[in-house]
This record gives C-alpha cells, sequence and structure tokens, in this order.
C-alpha cells in the first residue's frame, strides 16, 4: 500500500491547458510516426526505388513504438524518451539516406 497521501492541490488553468497541449502533441507526432513509415514505404514500392532504407525505417519507427508503449504500460518515463528519440533517429536518417541516393 502506498504511504503517501495523493495529491489534494487542484491544478491551475494553466496547468491544465499545459497537460491538454502535451497530450495532443503527442497524439500528433504518434499518428505521424505510425503513418510516415507505412506513407515511405508505398512510394517506395509504387516508384520501385529505395525499398530498402523504407523497409529498415519501418522496423525502427515500429520498434521505437513498442519501446514507448513499453514505457507507458510500466510506468518508466526514460523508456517513453527513448522510444521518441529512435523514432525519430530511425525516421532522420532514412530521409537523409534518400535525399543522398535522391
Amino acid at each position: 500500500m502506498n504511504s503517501e497521501l495523493p495529491d489534494l492541490d487542484p491544478l491551475s488553468p494553466a496547468d491544465e491547458m499545459a497537460l491538454r497541449e502535451r497530450s495532443q502533441f503527442t497524439s500528433l507526432l504518434l499518428g505521424g510516426g505510425v503513418l510516415t513509415p507505412v506513407g515511405l514505404v508505398a512510394i517506395s514500392v509504387m516508384t520501385g526505388m529505395h525499398l530498402w532504407p523504407t523497409l529498415l525505417n519501418l522496423g525502427g519507427m515500429y520498434g521505437g513504438l513498442w519501446v514507448m508503449i513499453r514505457g507507458w504500460r510500466d510506468e518508466r518515463e526514460r523508456l517513453v524518451t527513448l522510444g521518441g528519440w529512435c523514432m525519430a533517429a530511425s525516421l532522420a536518417v532514412c530521409l537523409g539516406v534518400l535525399w543522398l541516393l535522391k
């Protein structure tokens, strides 16, 4: 049993707005993180070019998403942050490679 008392101070309107904005921003990033690799794979399949970087990006993005979900389930903020950075790094590397192969 947790011996700490819950926080009984209500949130200020500014704190509530900041939490809402953070939630919306996180939802936007996760939506982009799920749809962007699928879109890149679809484009590379339709053009028949550069399939390997987009498939590696797909694996990296969904791997980072898996780490984020594990972090949320286990309530470990560091895993959530690590998963987000993995997703961002995977996308940046993929776009850089595609730009170099252009």
